[in-house]
């Protein structure tokens, strides 16, 4: 099944992302640039996933608490730190995972990959990102099936690190996260059921479910 299928399932007849005439028409992917349209058309089914539960708006505040990947190489001490607050967030993501059909559209093919792998923080996710972009780009797609908790973990790793965007969609639940934004994350969440249980696992692992429009 292609992406642009998996796409227009989540959201059926409310929504056709393809056929969104505000769509930017250069724009070559189904979901994965459009995290911005999901939120103006659904902002009360839009989320971020974050640190914080509320948005810090004092820009000088947030600079000293905010933490991102690539501060590790300047700080190495930071880096323990740094993977306390990943591991957070790939908690949440490993349960969505094991419940769900899960679907990537991803800019891998469009990046260095061995900058890209570099941040990867095992040989074996080195080698097989390298493997994944080889076959894209063999293929000319940006989207596939993630069947393997090892592939998922990769593009995560890569997503939060801020080394290459990619779209989760887990099919059956409907959600689709952007993790393209370091530790804050653009979410859709369709069904309130799921939006309710999201918020129980963000809960359990501690961090926030932050409602676009508080």
């Amino acid at each position: 099944m292609n992406i642009t299928k998996i796409v227009e399932g989540i959201w059926g007849k409310k929504w056709s992302p393809s056929e969104d005439m505000e769509q930017d028409i250069e724009c070559d992917t189904a979901l994965l640039e459009h995290s911005h349209f999901v939120a103006e058309r659904f902002p009360q089914k839009s989320f971020n996933l974050d640190r914080f539960p509320l948005q810090i708006k004092n820009q000088t505040v947030f600079e000293q608490v905010n933490i991102f990947f690539d501060m590790t190489d300047d700080n190495p001490t930071l880096i323990q730190s740094y993977l306390r607050e990943e591991e957070k967030f790939k908690q949440v993501f490993r349960k969505l995972w094991a419940y769900n059909s899960v679907w990537i559209e991803t800019s891998l093919p469009n990046v260095n990959v061995e900058m890209a792998a570099d941040a990867l923080d095992s040989e074996s996710k080195k080698i097989r990102v390298k493997e994944i972009y080889s076959q894209l780009k063999a293929s000319g797609s940006k989207s596939m099936r993630i069947i393997n908790l090892h592939d998922f973990e990769l593009f995560l790793e890569l997503g939060l690190r801020e080394k290459v965007s990619t779209v989760f969609i887990f099919e059956d639940m409907k959600i689709c996260v952007w993790s393209n934004f370091d530790f804050t994350l653009p979410l859709y969440s369709d069904d309130d059921k799921y939006t309710e249980l999201l918020q129980r696992i963000c809960t359990t692992e501690g961090i926030y479910l932050r409602s676009l429009t508080d």
